[in-house]
């Protein structure tokens, strides 16, 4: 393996482990909460999440991949570090206004059933503010290649925002201002902590020209990032429209139990982004890119089999007196792969876009994000009816392989690279092999038939890196 995927795996590995800790403590939460906080509750804290996770992306302004791309430039690093904290301080200063003025307002549009609902919008868009303030921090500690401090410092985030929510939510039976309290406090303390590690290298010296190039490139990706949530998150209110809430729970049940591959795509784009900008000019980087698709390729491929043929039996593994997931939700497995295969999808065109980020051309982001975006809409409109869940299953993958033609046809045209089309021909067949296989064997048992068949894939997947 050559130098820069050697620093590619090490850098996956930590922010792998860090990432999956924090998965693992968020879980706790989940329990938690539906033992101790009414449904009309945690439908209050669910309309504050998605409130945050769209406001996130306004708070950024695309600050923190502009600050990426040209941090890796010859202009001084100081001066583009600078201008993106002033960047994103100001617009998480808005955000925070907007909270305390448009507060009862929000509240309204969110339907939010409990008293204190305007304080509990002012805390969620604190914690956005917070949050983003704390970004361009943690993006210069990527770019430096410091993952064991970037990802202690996120586990230590999350690990506060659990234990404060044990305290106030468990504890004390603080409800819904108790959670936000929670994230407020630990969203702070992760601004309190990043900050710093940028402050003595800040240099207060305004360039309108540094600066505009910076909302240049980072502009284009809030309408790429918002289309990519309505991918994310579009699915569920139209399932529950077209075909009910029991249709939903289990289509969210078994979408969650295709984490193991959305978390690799998350891994490898967290590692990938400082990789591809620091060698940005480098000659060979089309080689680069190609080899980049292919290591992430046999990962998936095998991390596909894996799960695929296993899910049956790991969902059976009792707890208790019933199961991991209960026996209710197993009529829904059939999403697993499919959602997985989605996701492959996704890591193929995060490797494509490297291009466009490379190149500069962000305008481009929208056309990618938005046309998955409008596919996804079309597609769970047009499969629901037909195929309930599993429908809405197929709408994902469809939105997300639409995505990465788009994003393989724009790339072409900014920067020449030439990428394994025969691996990514390979790595869907045997996907869809494994699937099959998996159609036909039981859900539970015969784990000798499906251990071979995960070896023998996972060999082949390997093939695909040393070809």
């Amino acid at each position: 393996m050559s130098s820069p995927f050697r620093q590619l795996a090490r850098d996956s590995v930590i922010y792998g482990l860090s990432t999956v800790v924090q998965r693992l403590l968020t879980f706790l939460l989940t329990p938690l909460y539906t033992n101790v906080l009414a449904p009309a509750q945690l439908g209050d804290v669910a309309q504050l999440y998605a409130l945050m996770a769209l406001a996130s992306v306004v708070a950024t302004f695309g600050f923190e991949q502009a600050f990426m791309r040209y941090w890796v430039e010859k202009r001084p690093p100081e001066a583009v570090l600078t201008h993106a904290m002033a960047g994103v301080v100001a617009i998480a200063s808005a955000m925070a206004g907007i909270g305390i003025v448009a507060a009862p307002a929000l509240a309204s549009v969110l339907s939010l059933a409990g008293t204190g609902a305007a304080g509990w919008v002012q805390m969620a868009l604190f914690v956005v503010a917070f949050d983003a303030v704390a970004t361009i921090p943690f993006a210069m500690l990527r770019m430096e290649r410091r993952a064991v401090l970037f990802a202690a410092l996120r586990v230590a985030v999350v690990a506060v925002n659990v234990a404060l929510n044990v305290l106030l939510v468990a504890s004390r039976g603080w409800g819904v201002e108790g959670v936000m309290i929670a994230a407020v406090s630990s969203s702070l303390l992760g601004a309190l902590a990043a900050v710093p590690i940028v402050l003595p290298r800040l240099r207060w010296q305004f360039d309108g020209a540094l600066f505009g190039a910076l909302l240049r490139f980072g502009a284009p990706t809030v309408p790429a990032a918002l289309a990519a949530m309505v991918v994310q998150v579009a699915d569920r209110p139209l399932l529950g429209w077209l075909a009910g809430s029991d249709a939903v729970g289990i289509y969210n049940a078994n979408y969650r139990l295709a984490i193991p591959m959305m978390l690799a795509v998350s891994v490898f784009e967290t590692a990938w982004r400082p990789l591809y900008l620091q060698h940005a000019d480098d000659p060979n980087i089309g080689t680069l890119l190609a080899r980049a698709m292919r290591y992430f390729l046999a990962v998936a491929v095998a991390l596909f089999s894996v799960v695929t043929l296993l899910v049956g039996d790991i969902v059976a593994i009792p707890i208790g007196r019933g199961h991991l997931i209960g026996a209710e939700y197993w009529r829904g497995l059939g999403v697993v792969p499919i959602v997985m295969a989605g996701y492959i999808a996704l890591g193929v065109t995060t490797a494509m876009v490297a291009s466009i980020q490379i190149a500069k051309r962000t305008s481009l982001l929208p056309l990618v994000h938005g046309s998955a975006a409008i596919a996804n809409i079309v597609l769970n409109l047009a499969l629901i009816p037909l195929a309930d869940y599993l429908g809405a299953a197929w709408a994902t993958l469809g939105a997300y392989v639409v995505g990465a033609i788009v994003a393989a046809r724009l790339s072409r045209g900014v920067l020449a690279v030439s990428y394994p089309w025969g691996s990514i021909v390979v790595a869907a067949v045997m996907c869809a092999i494994v699937a099959i296989a998996a159609s036909v064997l039981p859900q539970q048992g015969m784990l000798w038939a499906k251990t071979a068949i995960a070896v023998s894939v996972c060999i082949g997947a390997y093939a695909m890196v040393v070809k």
